[in-house]
């Protein structure tokens, strides 16, 4: 399934679209056997300067295929280099800044991370680096193999075979993961509810969740409750803030609490910000009819509670 934005608006990036310099994106979903891993496969192609920030998202391997492209976080500022990085899940805002160039990369559900991955995802939380020869090849054939292809649909055909590949030769995923994924689904209110509903100890659940998801089941809750305020808003025609929160908000005065921790900017701040890069993401997720990245997509097909 594809989609593709070439200068259009979405809802969230109305006012900076005749400026994004023809700013380009293409989306796929991966093959059926890769959705409960692998968020979805992006493409993106700049014309001209642009900056605008990266959502907490789940983890996501990118390549540089060329030009200039950095991501910035509170530590750091690198410049991509020409083979892969890897980043792990996050729970606050990057900057991403581009002088012309074109990217590739997919996202990874927490499933997908402890699939694929050995490294905890806790380990690099809000922090990414060299991806190496994490997928089972070294990055540069990645590179290489990604170059050999000139369409982005071609490019999809060798994410899905590398990824199909790596699917096989992996050990299953946990019961313990599945058990929080499928709990976590059902928005629980505290962790407490949290760890019942997976059927784990608090103590189990706090190891498992940093593991895996990244982030320990306290800041998890709350930052998926953010997330999916943060989701209605990006699609939602001048929003009204207070009309889109989560109804476990105490109040105005707490959500804006939430969203400058998250977001490193107040919500009418946001409003005002240029979003050239995500705007059009968004746009395009629902041309194609993927859920945003940061949604969980369906869990394996066989998966099943955990219990001891």
């Amino acid at each position: 399934m594809w989609g593709i934005v070439m200068a259009k608006r979405a809802p969230e990036a109305a006012q900076d679209a005749e400026e994004d310099g023809g700013t380009s994106i293409q989306i796929a979903l991966p093959d059926e056997r890769l959705r409960s891993f692998v968020t979805f496969y992006y493409f993106v192609e700049c014309r001209g300067e642009l900056e605008d920030f990266l959502y907490p998202e789940w983890g996501n391997v990118r390549f540089k295929l060329s030009g200039s492209w950095w991501v910035e976080s509170r530590q750091t500022r690198p410049e991509m280099p020409d083979t892969g990085w890897l980043f792990g899940p996050t729970d606050r805002a990057m900057k991403v800044i581009s002088r012309r160039g074109a990217t590739a990369g997919f996202g990874l559900t927490p499933l997908g991370w402890e699939r694929f991955f050995d490294v905890p995802a806790n380990d690099l939380a809000n922090r990414f680096v060299p991806l190496g020869d994490a997928l089972g090849i070294p990055e540069q054939a990645i590179q290489e193999g990604l170059a050999a292809h000139s369409s982005d649909e071609e490019r999809t055909g060798f994410f899905d075979r590398l990824l199909l590949n790596l699917l096989d030769r992996r050990p299953p995923n946990s019961d313990v993961a599945i058990a929080i994924d499928l709990a976590l689904r059902e928005r629980p209110r505290d962790v407490g509810t949290l760890a019942a509903a997976a059927g784990l100890p608090q103590a189990h659940l706090l190891r498992v969740a940093k593991r895996v998801f990244g982030f320990g089941p306290k800041r998890l809750l709350r930052r998926q409750r953010f997330l999916d305020t943060l989701g209605r808003i990006r699609v939602s025609e001048e929003p009204r803030f207070e009309d889109l929160r989560d109804p476990e908000y105490f109040d105005q005065s707490h959500f804006n609490h939430e969203f400058r921790e998250f977001m490193g900017l107040s919500p009418r701040e946001y409003r005002s910000v240029p979003r050239p890069l995500m705007g059009q993401a968004a746009l395009v997720q629902l041309q194609a009819g993927i859920p945003l990245s940061f949604q969980l997509p369906p869990p394996p097909a066989d998966a099943e509670p955990w219990s001891e």
